[in-house]
């Protein structure tokens, strides 16, 4: 048996680490839009917002998600997707699933593409004014790193999802 492991960085806010452990187990026990065979939050690489750390860390997660982004907007260049008028064109299959995750970073659903997700907002950013709140009290504010993994007899799950057209060939 395989598994993929996905690392995701949720900010949450909270009185303390526990409870801020406790919201992300109950996020990923509840959504619909994931779901895994274990959620593990590593502790180690995980911070408060006093922790000098914690800023570093969101701007890491940030500059990943929107790189993701690029790279999904580059995979539809690819397949000839190029102005807004071609998406009513847009056949199902590849390139349609990969504008289905372009929409998910953009619009706020966790995936298995995210790195930082904003727990807080449902959200893949982080507002001026979220930030602002976080530098207001940045002990109830938390960036947990988890671990996330789901088992299967598929070595390559990922490839499963999203494949060029070369690859299904």
């Amino acid at each position: 048996m395989t598994s993929l492991t996905i690392t995701h960085r949720l900010l949450v806010d909270g009185p303390d680490f526990t409870s801020c452990c406790q919201r992300v187990e109950r996020f990923f026990a509840r959504t619909i839009l994931v779901k895994y065979d274990s959620v593990r939050i590593d502790a180690a690489q995980s911070c408060a917002a006093t922790d000098p750390r914690f800023w570093e860390k969101v701007e890491q997660g940030l500059t990943a998600n929107r790189e993701t982004v690029a790279d999904l907007l580059a995979e539809l260049k690819a397949s000839g997707t190029t102005a807004l008028d071609d998406l009513g064109d847009l056949p199902q299959g590849y390139a349609s699933k990969t504008l289905h995750t372009l929409a998910h970073l953009l619009d706020g659903f966790i995936g298995i593409d995210s790195n930082f997700y904003n727990l807080i907002d449902d959200s893949h950013w982080l507002s001026d004014q979220q930030r602002g709140r976080i530098k207001a009290a940045p002990a109830a504010h938390w960036l947990l790193s988890v671990e996330a993994s789901s088992f299967t007899g598929n070595a390559d799950q990922v490839a499963t999802l999203r494949t060029t057209p070369t690859e299904k060939e």
